[in-house]
C-alpha cells in the first residue's frame, strides 16, 4: 500500500490536495492510504510514534513549525520518504535542496505534474525492476531495463534484448505483470514493448534502436502514443 501525508494548515487547501491525489491514485490504479495533518506538530506526534509515509505534501508556510524545518527533522530518522513542498512563494524553492525534496509545487496544485511526479516514485518503490520466468528448464532473471520488446511466438514469449533473445514459457500478458506498468506497453496482440527503447514512434509501428520495427496496431495505437507522450515529458 502506497501511504500518503498532506500537511497543510488550511482547511480549502488540505481538501483540495485531496481530492486531488485521490483521483490520481485512482486513475494510476494505486493501493493507497491518505492522512491529513493541520500543523506540523500534530504530524510529528504521529511520525514520533512510528507512523511513517512513503509521500509527503508538506506546506511550506504554516503556524508554528514550518514546513521546511519539519522535512529537516523527517530526514533525521527517515531518508527515503518523498518529499513534495507546496508553497505560493517560490522564493522557498531552494531551500528544498537542503532535505533531499522530490519536487516543489506551487498553489493552486497542478495535478498532471503530481500525477507524474507520484507515478515515478510508485515505479521506483513497488514495480519490479527484475523479470523472473522460465527459460527451458531453468529460472531467468532479466532487467527490465535490458528488455527491448516482448513477443508472441507459439506457446512462448521471445524477449528480446539488446544483444540477444531469451525464449521464455507462459503468456504475453503473464510476464507484463511482472514488469513496470509505466515502462511496458502492449502495442500489438502478439508484442509489447520497452517505452523507454522507442525512438520514433510511427502510425504503424515503434522504431527502437538498431531500426527495429515492432509493430503498433490500431487498437493499441492509443495506449502507445500516450506512454510515449509521458517517456518524452518525463525526458
Amino acid at each position: 500500500m502506497y501511504r500518503a501525508a498532506i500537511c497543510e494548515d488550511e482547511a480549502v487547501f488540505r481538501a483540495g490536495q485531496e481530492e486531488i491525489c485521490r483521483g490520481i491514485f485512482r486513475k494510476l490504479n494505486i493501493e493507497y492510504h491518505i492522512s491529513l495533518f493541520e500543523s506540523s506538530a500534530i504530524f510529528w506526534d504521529a511520525f514520533s510514534r512510528g507512523e511513517r509515509y512513503d509521500l509527503l505534501l508538506l506546506d511550506i508556510v504554516m503556524d508554528g513549525t514550518d514546513g521546511m524545518a519539519l522535512a529537516r527533522n523527517i530526514r533525521e530518522h527517515d531518508a527515503s520518504a518523498a518529499i513534495i513542498f507546496i508553497t505560493s512563494n517560490p522564493a522557498h524553492v531552494w531551500q528544498g535542496y537542503d532535505v533531499g525534496a522530490l519536487h516543489y509545487l506551487m498553489k493552486p496544485l497542478d495535478g498532471g505534474v503530481l500525477e507524474r511526479l507520484i507515478a515515478a516514485d510508485y515505479d521506483r518503490r513497488f514495480q519490479s525492476n527484475v523479470l523472473i520466468a522460465r527459460s527451458g528448464a531453468q529460472t531467468v532473471q532479466i532487467p527490465a531495463a535490458d528488455i527491448v520488446c516482448l513477443e508472441t511466438s507459439g506457446k512462448r514469449v521471445v524477449v528480446t534484448l539488446e544483444d540477444r533473445t531469451v525464449d521464455c514459457s507462459g503468456k504475453l500478458s503473464e510476464l507484463l505483470a511482472g514488469l513496470p506498468k509505466e515502462q511496458f506497453v502492449r502495442c500489438h496482440i502478439a508484442y509489447a514493448v520497452n517505452v523507454r527503447k522507442i525512438q520514433e514512434l510511427t502510425r504503424t509501428d515503434a522504431v527502437v534502436a538498431g531500426g527495429k520495427r515492432i509493430p503498433v496496431s490500431r487498437a493499441c495505437s492509443k495506449d502507445v502514443q500516450k506512454a510515449f507522450l509521458r517517456k518524452m515529458r518525463k525526458g
